[in-house]
């Protein structure tokens, strides 16, 4: 196993575990996580540019550097980065922007100061968007749920969160898995069966198409919109709660 792919499989479970790097050098992680990142969010663009963010390898003082092109507040003033207990920690020079955790491809977490939540990707994504994509163009529609009608182009959109309410209502099309983080690869703490109307939080644009923040029990979820069915026909997993009547 290569020192990437060590440090890749500790950063995969940083987020849920605390545990020592045992024989992972600073250097590893680094060499695993520098490059170039992408939030395809357009919340986190200032103007029509997608944000993107590069970590460096080359560290100032102690820590990584990092720049940022076409990104909105906060992620316009992060200028470090570092790897503390298997998670990325986004910095400015005023303290902590946000912390991450998950893969060589796709990293997710929390803004520091906000609570609100953010995907970090690779500019081709982490592969699902891929898979999502050629199946797009073999069956040429994203059929809704488990029916063989295909979904318009306003069931594909970010639902809308009310402003005064904090919450959007989607109502589900297929049984979802309900993750931890905003990846397919995040543990999933349960499951939502087809039919149910779901209050959404927060709602997220990423490369294999959006993501929104749920209410489940005494904690949080996030909920994937697309997915494919038997791993061949692309669905629309839920829709605005109006729009599934």
């Amino acid at each position: 196993m290569t020192k990437s792919l060590r440090a890749l499989a500790f950063l995969c479970a940083g987020i849920a575990v605390s545990t020592p790097a045992f024989a992972q050098s600073e250097s590893d992680f680094i060499e695993a996580f520098s490059g170039e990142w992408y939030v395809f969010d357009a919340a986190m663009r200032d103007g029509s540019q997608t944000c993107k963010l590069n970590l460096n390898a080359d560290a100032t003082d102690s820590a990584p550097t990092a720049s940022t092109a076409g990104c909105a507040m906060p992620l316009d003033t992060v200028s470090t980065w570092s790897i503390d207990e298997g998670r990325i920690i986004l910095a400015a020079e005023g303290g902590e922007i946000a912390v991450l955790g998950g893969n060589q491809f796709r990293v997710t977490g929390d803004f520091s100061q906000s609570g609100d939540s953010l995907v970090v990707e690779r500019a081709q994504g982490d592969g699902n968007s891929v898979k999502i994509a050629a199946a797009l163009r073999k069956h040429r529609c994203f059929y809704l749920g488990f029916t063989q009608d295909c979904a318009d182009q306003s069931d594909l959109g970010l639902p809308e969160i009310d402003a005064d309410a904090g919450f959007a209502e989607v109502t589900t099309l297929a049984t979802l898995n309900a993750r931890a983080q905003p990846r397919r690869d995040a543990p999933i703490l349960g499951s939502i069966a087809a039919g149910t109307n779901v209050r959404v939080n927060q709602c997220l644009s990423t490369s294999d198409g959006p993501w929104c923040r749920a209410r489940f029990g005494d904690g949080t979820v996030w909920l994937a919109m697309t997915a494919l069915r038997q791993e061949e026909w692309p669905i629309v997993t839920y829709t605005p709660a109006d729009a599934a009547d």
